[in-house]
């Protein structure tokens, strides 16, 4: 049984890892595509952080976008790493974070590369636990649902607004569970976003999330929208900056 504890003081607590720390916003980019692509081939600059003993790592990449640093990451896959990474992020100084990658559709009709806003993600992993008293979901903030949406609308560009599925079991999604979860209202499926939305709520730091359709886990979909890698990029910081 796991045992919230709303106490923000634990006895091993996230360290900052900045050198130079006047960053405040961030993007944790998910996606492979989009951090090949448009993060590691741009020769953009590294970001210096040090360990607790003292060891330097150009671990992140800094990218200055209508004037504003913003910094760019790589995060681990799964809910445990990933949150861990977050709450590094936060402990470092940043305040404002936006969180996109992949996901998997869990309707036919949903054709790949659709963009999905989750609304609030069912939490079926364990972190979220940790950070919220227990519930069925978490929700997603509703000034950053409207944030995302408002620069969606003004790109001209669609998206699907609806319930995701958090789990950090990728090889139990099973026939029996993608016919619960779409009963109680679930479009996609991803293993972080539950999580991440506890950690930001219990640490009072904005964060918006938006995923992309990779594959479909009820049947392969009929149609395939093009990718917008670059513009998912540019949306991403659209985004944080309106945070």
């Amino acid at each position: 049984m796991i045992v919230f504890d709303p106490n923000k003081q634990a006895l091993f607590n996230p360290p900052s890892l900045f050198i130079d720390n006047h960053y405040k916003k961030a993007l944790m980019i998910f996606d492979d595509e989009v951090w090949g692509n448009y993060v590691i081939n741009k020769n953009l600059k590294a970001l210096p952080v040090r360990n607790k003993d003292g060891k330097v790592f150009n671990t992140f990449r800094v990218y200055n976008y209508n004037r504003e640093d913003i910094l760019l990451v790589y995060p681990s896959t799964g809910a445990s790493a990933s949150s861990m990474e977050l709450e590094l992020l936060i402990a470092s100084g940043i305040e404002k974070i936006v969180v996109f990658g992949t996901c998997g559709a869990m309707d036919k009709t949903i054709v790949k590369n659709s963009i999905i806003v989750p609304k609030s993600a069912i939490r079926e992993e364990g972190v979220s636990y940790h950070y919220l008293p227990p519930s069925d979901e978490v929700i997603h903030n509703q000034n950053s649902i409207k944030a995302i949406e408002n620069i969606f609308v003004k790109n001209g560009v669609d998206y699907l607004l609806g319930k995701v599925w958090t789990t950090d079991a990728v090889y139990r999604e099973t026939a029996k569970k993608l016919k619960i979860m779409k009963e109680r209202g679930c479009i996609a499926v991803d293993m972080e976003m539950a999580s991440l939305l506890a950690v930001a709520e219990f640490r009072g730091v904005d964060l918006a999330g938006f995923l992309i359709t990779d594959d479909n886990i009820d049947g392969k979909s009929e149609k395939e929208l093009k990718r917008i890698s670059a513009k998912l990029f540019q949306l991403a910081l659209d985004i944080v900056l309106s945070l």
